[in-house]
Order: structure tokens, then C-alpha cells, then sequence
């Protein structure tokens, strides 16, 4: 009698879930999954008839195949799966991208560290102590190539550097930006002026769309392109805002919008839910060695529920699909199929 691959098996976790396009490139896949879900539903209705309280027989009027992945991990193509929207990569409103890099200033001479990559000469590289936002070091700093010497006045700091690298093989684009939120300063003296240093003022936007308040009375300044800004006002000046003397050391927090390296994938309204061919693998050892595994394929199938990212204070987000199987249209009628095998080599004898 011939060995059989159908044994009783116990499922261990939760496999792993690819998606493609039919007849296509793999589109996603999910090794990190939190769980998984096949749904088989019948609607039936009772065919009655006499005085019997017995049904005569059964109608099957529809039959529902769902399947739900559910993953740890945040991947741009299981929104683009629901969406159906193109995904551009490596889109950049400038030829340059901005690098943030955290170092200890060694205790002895020279005081320097090497940067992982080469900063371009503009804009500048710039330092901030313990974090972006602390006391500025740049003019402590001095840079030549991807090397960085410190003051001995800073030894055994931790420094964070934000420097420019060239954008090599990127697409130069409208949407190549992102937004930069509450990023807090402190209005100081400098010379004559008043001014505040953006973080990322050596990156700004072709439309950096600035706003400004302040932090404890939730002020809103108003920008002005006169050369003397009032109280209430302040003035762009490359990376820099200028304000009225009366700012002088409060707090302010700034948003704006800055150039960086993005995937983008756009919501339109005319995208439709892509068509997907799903398969979903798990291999699982069993009490007695060996390794059991099953395999669904599902040949067409659509998103059928929201998708949410749900993201929460403390938690660790995680983010589900529930498709739903269309008829592919074959000749032989088939929807899918669900395979049992077992790996060979598996230590355990079969009898």
C-alpha cells in the first residue's frame, strides 16, 4: 500500500502569504504574519413542499471563500493591493537627500568620527548635541570627505549629524517631499537678529508652505516679506526665520515641508481593487519529527473588507486584508485548490 501525504496534522503558527498578479510579478509577501484565516461559507435555503416540517431538499444559492492575512509589518503594496494605485519609487524633490546620523566623539585626539556616507558641500552638514534640536555644534565641527573632527570641548558627547548626500538614480518629482511636524526651537539673539535655524532649512521644499506658533500661548505668526517683522510675524531667510526683538527666547514649534527620497503611492479616484492570485504556505513539525505543511492557492480574488492602519500610543501596529475569491473563469471550474504534503527527510518513520 502506498505511503500517503494526508496525515493528521497540528497547525504551529501561522505559514507565510504571497499575493501576485495573475500570470505576473509577486506583488507581496508576508512572512512576518500575526495571522491567518480561511472562511468557507454556504448559503443554503430549504427546498419545502407538502405538509412535511422536514425539508424536501437543499438549494445552494451561494458559495463565499474568504481569506484574511493579517501582518506585523507595514509594506506599501498591501495598500497598494486595495487600492489598486500605482506605486512610484525613489521620487525626490531634489538632486540631494538629507542623512541623519547618531556618533560618540571619542575621549582622546583627534576627537573624529567617520560618517557612512560622503556629505555633498551644500548644504552644509550640521551637528546637534544628544539630539535634533540640542545645542548646535556645527561651528565646533569641521568636515573633509566622510571624516568629522570635534572641539576636544566635546569629547565623549553624543552628537547627531544631518548632512547632504547626492540622490543618485532617483526620480525628480512634485511629491518627492515630506512634512516636518512640531519641530521645536527657541528664538535667540544673533547679532542683530532674531532667529530661529531649521533643521532641515538646507532641504526645504520649492514650496516649503511654512507655519509657525508659538508653543505656549498656541499663537499663530504671520509670515512677511518686509525686512522688519513685527511681534507677530516673522521672515523666511533661506533656512533661517527672523523675528521681532519681543521674541527673543520663546518658544516656538515650526511645520514645513521638506525634500526627501519616497515611495509614493497615490490615492486617486479612479483606481480600482487590483486582481491578485493568493497562495498561503505553512510547514509545521509535529510530536513525532516530521514536518507537515498544507498549501492554499486561491486563483483570482478582490479585496472584500477595509484595510486599516491602526496605529495606537504604545502598540505595536498591525495591519489586515480580507480578500475575497472571484471566479476565475476556467474551463474546469476550479477556484483554488488546498494541498497537504510532507517535507522528505523528515526524521520520523512512516508506518
Amino acid at each position: 500500500m502506498n505511503a500517503t501525504k494526508n496525515k493528521k496534522m497540528i497547525i504551529k503558527g501561522a505559514g507565510k502569504f504571497m499575493a501576485k498578479i495573475p500570470n505576473c510579478d509577486e506583488l507581496i509577501t508576508i512572512g512576518t504574519l500575526n495571522n491567518m484565516r480561511l472562511d468557507i461559507q454556504l448559503d443554503m435555503q430549504d427546498i419545502e413542499g407538502g405538509d412535511s416540517s422536514v425539508a424536501l431538499d437543499t438549494l445552494l444559492r451561494k458559495k463565499t471563500i474568504d481569506v484574511t492575512a493579517e501582518s506585523a509589518k507595514f509594506d506599501l503594496n498591501m495598500v497598494r493591493l486595495v487600492l489598486g494605485s500605482k506605486l512610484r519609487e525613489g521620487i525626490s524633490g531634489s538632486p540631494y537627500s538629507m542623512v541623519t546620523e547618531t556618533v560618540v566623539v571619542p575621549v582622546e585626539s583627534p576627537y573624529q568620527v567617520t560618517l557612512t556616507q560622503t556629505p555633498i558641500a551644500a548644504p552644509a552638514p550640521k551637528g546637534y548635541q544628544g539630539a535634533i534640536g540640542g545645542a548646535d555644534l556645527t561651528s565646533d565641527m569641521s568636515v573633509t570627505g566622510n571624516v568629522v573632527v570635534f572641539d576636544m570641548a566635546h569629547a565623549g558627547k553624543t552628537v547627531v549629524i544631518v548632512y547632504a548626500v547626492s540622490s543618485k538614480g532617483v526620480v525628480h518629482d512634485n511629491d518627492g517631499f515630506v512634512w516636518v511636524l512640531e519641530e521645536k526651537h527657541t528664538v535667540a539673539q544673533a547679532g542683530s537678529d532674531f532667529t530661529v535655524e531649521l533643521v532641515y532649512g538646507g532641504n526645504l521644499n520649492v514650496d516649503p508652505q511654512i507655519s509657525v506658533r508659538t508653543l505656549k500661548g498656541n499663537k499663530l505668526l504671520k509670515k512677511t516679506t518686509g525686512a522688519s517683522p513685527t511681534e507677530f510675524q516673522y521672515v523666511v531667510d533661506g533656512g533661517k526665520l527672523k523675528f521681532n526683538s519681543a521674541m527673543k527666547d520663546v518658544e516656538i514649534y515650526v511645520n514645513y515641508k521638506r525634500n526627501e527620497v519616497v515611495d509614493v503611492l497615490d490615492i486617486t479616484t479612479k483606481d480600482m481593487p487590483l486582481t491578485v492570485h493568493v497562495v498561503h504556505d505553512g510547514q509545521f513539525e509535529q510530536k513525532d519529527g516530521t514536518i507537515q505543511g498544507y498549501q492554499t492557492e486561491l486563483y483570482q480574488c478582490r479585496v472584500k473588507s477595509n484595510f486599516t492602519i491602526d496605529a495606537q500610543r504604545q502598540q505595536a501596529a498591525t495591519h489586515s486584508v480580507t480578500l475575497s475569491v472571484i471566479d476565475p473563469e476556467r474551463f474546469d471550474g476550479k477556484l483554488g485548490s488546498i494541498k497537504r504534503y510532507a517535507i522528505e527527510g523528515s526524521s520520523a518513520l512512516d508506518c
